[in-house]
């Protein structure tokens, strides 16, 4: 049976999956992203280790799962966005692979000399950042002027894999969407501020939809990738939206969230809402569809924060089990500030009844509660009768718990362990004929639902009074 290739271009480690047909996950690998960092506040990546990781990765799913890889009939991705390169006439790289959570351009970036008119409604992005690409270019443009002036292509890190893959410069609509360059409704490149940047259209990707057939793989690519050279790449797409569909939310008033490196919640509409304060809005893979996204900087990497300054180093289900042994509300402990030094600075209420129980449970009630926001910030009343939860925070129960019992609704776990490999892949085979989006699982059976516990929502409502 053929398979999917579905590489995951993740913000901590890359992954590629493999999937057949019935789109069941049939092999796995994963390796840390290769991030450097050459300044305090910078993250990029070299183009050459972008290309090596990646090669390592599929190598590891060859040798482990040599049967499976040999049946590749497409190569798809799911991707963090605002991470690019520029590249001179030749596409060869000017620059490493500049992540978005790169911190050089927060300071000096004049967010006002780049407003636009009209500019959330046109692009979907609620506000300028200094973590957007464009404020990055603009650090570029007035601290490597050579090199700003030397760029032929920009060129976001999916579209650097697909150019890898095919020789062609294509980027997916909803990652350009949120760069702030991009007319969503038109799926053009939004001259009002693209000329701000200095930049003319012959520097910027064609712009396809989610699940596009981009071509087939080059000949020496395949060699390399020791892929057939009849495989075809399809377009993914970001990897919030990736997860959303691998979830099974893909139908208008369904909802997702992902508790990972970040915290982000997605709404899938068939209306362009007027503009919501702080939410991200984006095309989808057809025409009329959106997605809808409130993001926190961040989600379990809280947890991460706290476990690493622990002298014992806990895995993460000691520090579960730990919680799951303190009551609801954590004894009045508030989580006020970023961990950094003593983690008990960290917390307001800090008493010697407290235990690393509940400071844990107190950082997982938080979380929960900041996606309590999202939701009805996105929803308004209209709020959904079941959650699709993904990200590394479904591994432990006892926070799909809390925020069942926090939110009063049903958390689903995702039933594929990998939901932005496997939306990617699905969306990938819609593109070669495999499916329809009709065809794709939406439906959650009770069986995997952890229900709320009306008891302990009326302790999480007093207590958010």
């Amino acid at each position: 049976m053929e398979t999917i290739l579905s590489i995951d271009l993740g913000t901590s480690y890359f992954k590629a999956a493999l999937f057949d047909r019935e789109m069941r996950l049939v092999g796995l690998s994963r390796l840390p992203a290769p991030v450097d960092s050459p300044h305090p506040g910078w993250r990029e990546i070299q183009p050459e280790a972008f290309q090596k990781t990646l090669l390592e990765l599929v190598a590891i799913l060859q040798t482990q799962f040599p049967e499976e890889y040999s049946r590749i009939a497409g190569v798809t991705f799911s991707t963090q966005t605002n991470s690019f390169l520029l590249l001179d006439e030749r596409d060869r790289p000017l620059t490493p692979i500049v992540l978005w959570s790169d911190e050089r351009a927060v300071d000096g970036f004049d967010a006002d000399g780049f407003a636009c008119e009209g500019f959330q409604y046109v692009t979907g992005v609620p506000k300028l950042s200094p973590y957007l690409m464009l404020a990055k270019l603009d650090w570029m443009r007035r601290h490597q002027p050579a090199v700003h002036s030397c760029a032929r292509r920009l060129c976001l890190i999916s579209d650097f894999l697909t150019l890898w893959l095919t020789g062609r410069h294509v980027t997916e609509a909803s990652v350009a969407g949120l760069t702030g360059l991009l007319d969503i409704h038109k799926l053009e490149w939004w001259p009002a501020t693209c000329e701000k940047m200095q930049l003319v259209p012959e520097c910027f990707s064609e712009v396809v939809r989610a699940g596009t057939d981009v071509g087939s793989i080059l000949p020496e690519v395949a060699d390399v990738w020791h892929l057939s050279p009849s495989c075809r790449v399809a377009a993914g797409c970001l990897d919030q939206y990736a997860g959303a569909i691998g979830a099974g939310n893909h139908m208008p008033g369904k909802v997702s969230e992902t508790t990972g490196t970040v915290l982000a919640t997605v709404r899938c509409s068939d209306v362009y809402a007027s503009e919501i304060p702080g939410v991200y809005q984006g095309p989808s893979f057809r025409e009329g569809l959106y997605w809808q996204m409130a993001v926190e900087g961040r989600g379990a990497s809280l947890l991460e924060d706290f476990r690493n300054l622990q002298p014992d180093r806990p895995e993460f289900p000691v520090l579960d089990a730990e919680a799951d042994l303190t009551p609801p509300g954590a004894l009045g402990l508030r989580l006020i500030r970023p961990f950094h030094g003593d983690p008990r600075d960290s917390f307001s209420g800090l008493t010697p009844e407290h235990t690393r129980g509940h400071m844990v449970r107190c950082i997982m009630e938080a979380v929960a509660f900041r996606l309590e926001e999202h939701i009805k910030h996105l929803c308004g009343e209209d709020l959904p009768v079941s959650l699709r939860c993904c990200g590394g925070a479904t591994r432990s129960r006892g926070w799909l718990q809390i925020k069942a019992d926090l939110l009063n609704i049903a958390c689903a776990p995702p039933a594929c362990p990998e939901p932005a490999c496997l939306g990617a892949a699905l969306l990938a085979g819609y593109g070669m004929g495999w499916n329809t989006p009709q065809d794709w699982p939406c439906h959650i059976t009770d069986a995997n639902l952890i229900q709320p516990r009306p008891r302990v929502h009326e302790i999480y409502q007093a207590q958010h009074k």
